[in-house]
């Protein structure tokens, strides 16, 4: 898998960015790093900003983004449109609860933003880019305008629009041109935190139990829309995991809880074990 170059903020991006031609104007949806590459032997290859993951090494909260992918992938249509497979990465985001709170009911779990083409050491154009996504069954971080005039866009008086993710404005917009230049604006009014919940939990067990109520697995229940004779426990268990360490992604990071993957698994197939039995009385 290749690194890609990162993209830096508005303020330390070449001049050229602005100087002329047109720019698409994207939403900056905060979360995590994630790229992913398809390899020659047609398996998936992930990681972030800074590492690939072994087969049997994925943290757990980007768990959600690799099944995602997984799942949705059109890989017989990427190997059909291209000779060599490996130079490209794809770069997005997974989007968790590292920054602000989406919408998990309509947001995807990863959101595609670049296509790096490694032979040609450049990114795609970001009209190229939205198209891939769209054909082979991912969805691009959505455009906001289109082919703006970069001399006519003022950073200073820009009024950041509504986010297609979340009831708010945008936490940020990227800026892209096609030959290559990228930044992000980000909107200082917009900060983090806004899905915190408070507790004091100090371990797994205290975790799940504050975290996992009865309201919030009715959430995961209904994003999976299945009948509840298709509600299992593996299914439930393993959504329900994955979308703890999702939301709650800071509290896998910090520092501040315990959260040994082995004991978070086994503190929620308690609680979703409990949880079924009462949905069922």
């Amino acid at each position: 898998m290749h690194d890609a170059p990162p993209t830096p903020p508005l303020a330390d991006a070449p001049d050229e960015l602005l100087d002329g031609g047109h720019l698409w104007l994207r939403e900056h949806v905060t979360g995590s790093p994630f790229r992913f590459q398809l390899r020659s032997t047609g398996v998936l290859a992930f990681g972030d900003a800074d590492r690939a993951f072994g087969p049997d090494d994925v943290p757990l909260p980007y768990a959600h983004a690799v099944r995602h992918v997984r799942e949705q992938f059109d890989r017989e249509a990427f190997q059909a449109s291209v000779e060599n497979v490996e130079p490209v990465t794809f770069v997005g985001v997974a989007v968790d609860g590292s920054g602000v709170a989406y919408d998990w009911s309509r947001t995807p779990s990863f959101l595609g933003i670049e296509v790096y083409d490694a032979d040609h050491g450049s990114f795609l154009p970001p009209d190229s880019v939205a198209s891939i996504y769209d054909g082979l069954g991912l969805t691009p971080v959505n455009a906001l305008e289109k082919e703006v005039r970069a001399v006519d866009f003022d950073p200073e008086g820009y009024a950041f629009p509504d986010s297609n993710w979340r009831d708010g404005p945008v936490a940020g917009v990227l800026l892209a041109d096609k030959t290559g230049h990228r930044a992000v604006l980000r909107n200082h009014t917009v900060t983090g935190g806004d899905d915190a919940v408070e507790t004091t939990a100090t371990n797994p067990d205290e975790l799940v139990a504050a975290l996992a109520t009865d309201r919030w697995l009715d959430g995961v229940v209904a994003r999976l829309g299945v009948t509840d004779d298709e509600l299992g426990f593996d299914l439930l268990f393993e959504r329900a995991v994955e979308a703890l360490a999702r939301e709650h992604v800071r509290a896998f990071r910090d520092g501040s809880v315990d959260t040994d993957e082995s004991a978070v698994r086994s503190a929620m197939a308690d609680r979703v074990e409990s949880y079924l039995v009462a949905r069922r009385e």
